[in-house]
């Protein structure tokens, strides 16, 4: 395989147009106020109009970063999920293909050149949130032209994101083998009194990383083992406003991930986004995602999260 291929996973809650981020409505509602006049309010009416975005030839974000050809798409009426296989990349930059003897032919800022790339939009039903699972390669993706059909989509039907977008996220179960696996391979104290802070005349930004410290046996690192260690190197943090950054580091078969987090001690679980690598029967001769595959693949996903949320 010439490139490896990955998988993310992007939640997101839906509200009407115009009111506060605290008054998301369910997925249900959604469907039920969206499409009134529909018996099937999930194919005849989410799928139509995801669909629709694209009946117009080559669909792009609103800021022309990315465009996109929709090429085979699926739906669930069971599972509220509908699976898609679209060709798309980076748009609205001047591109050039170059062959193997360095020659190259130029595209104008127009045109696109398109990867094929897998998604599935899930709209679980009694939940307040709904989840896309998004096929990149390396660290090239096209989330912005998935954000921008959500959008339209929402937009259309008088509501809107809350916050405005889509996130990252990941399963606890993901969270714990990252760390399960992974080593620390340092830690960041940055304080956060900057040079053009007025109220002291001595305030600095300061950083300060240590490597191959001790900490505790579950993997993880916390606020009072890198005090403690900051201590043994003769440092004193004191009361200054400051944030501790940890960074892991995880061999998934031969591929290195490395992933960077604010410590919080508030918080249970170290909230750790790790990439999820594409088997290799997933991926055909052309390096391009199977489709029936990556159904499979993000049904075991879907499962996790079912099981997790307890939907």
């Amino acid at each position: 395989m010439a490139h490896n291929l990955f998988l993310g996973m992007y939640s997101f809650r839906i509200k009407k147009r115009h009111s506060k981020d605290s008054e998301a409505i369910d997925n249900n509602t959604f469907l039920s106020e969206s499409y009134p006049e529909e018996h099937n309010k999930f194919e005849t009416g989410f799928v139509q109009d995801v669909v629709k975005v694209f009946d117009l030839g080559t669909f792009k974000n609103d800021k022309n970063t990315h465009g996109a050809i929709l090429e085979e798409n699926e739906f669930n009426k069971d599972t509220r999920t509908i699976d898609i296989l679209i060709n798309g990349g980076i748009t609205g930059l001047k591109q050039y293909l170059i062959d193997e003897n360095g020659d190259t032919s130029e595209l104008s800022d127009k045109e696109t050149i398109g990867l094929k790339f897998f998604a599935r939009i899930w709209l679980p039903a009694n939940s307040k949130s709904g989840y896309i699972f998004l096929q990149k390669y390396g660290s090239l993706s096209i989330k912005p032209i998935f954000d921008a059909i959500l959008k339209k989509v929402l937009n259309e039907n008088n509501y809107s994101l809350v916050g405005r977008k889509v996130s990252a996220t990941t399963t606890k179960k993901r969270q714990k083998e990252f760390m399960r696996r992974s080593s620390l391979r340092d830690v960041i104290l940055v304080s956060k009194r900057s040079v053009f802070d007025t109220n002291s005349v001595q305030a600095r930004q300061a950083t300060i990383k240590l490597s191959n410290i001790k900490y505790s046996s579950n993997n993880t690192i916390d606020k009072k083992e890198f005090k403690d260690a900051l201590k043994k190197h003769g440092f004193s943090i004191g009361n200054r406003d400051y944030e501790i950054r940890a960074t892991y580091v995880c061999d998934d078969d031969g591929y290195k991930q490395a992933r960077t987090v604010v410590l919080d001690d508030s918080e249970e679980t170290i909230n750790i986004i790790p990439s999820i690598l594409v088997p290799n029967n997933c991926i055909d001769i052309d390096n391009s995602p199977v489709f029936e595959e990556m159904k499979k693949l993000v049904d075991l996903e879907m499962a996790q999260v079912k099981k997790e949320a307890k939907l």
